[in-house]
């Protein structure tokens, strides 16, 4: 979990506390459901975030109609005794 996204939960969370705390007519176990619901949907959008980034890590093409660059056409054993480009 990045710094913003934990920013944004631990805001959320006050955010539910304070509710409570003004509202007294609201049960314990609607808290707790309110809290479990909030941790559960912030987990779930990590879940589908790093996912998404897997995913198109592993399905990843190259553009073949893009110029590769100058340095990436060296053979590896002479690179070293020509000048780059």
């Amino acid at each position: 979990m990045n710094k913003s996204a934990y920013q944004m939960l631990r805001w959320s969370v006050d955010e539910v506390i304070n509710n409570v705390r003004h509202d007294t007519a609201i049960s314990d176990t609607d808290f707790a459901s309110n809290l479990m619901r909030l941790f559960l949907q912030r987990l779930a959008s990590e879940q589908v975030t790093s996912q998404k980034a897997r995913r198109e890590f592993l399905t990843f093409r190259r553009n073949p109609e893009n110029i590769a660059p100058s340095w990436a056409l060296h053979n590896p054993g002479i690179s070293s005794r020509l000048p780059t480009l």
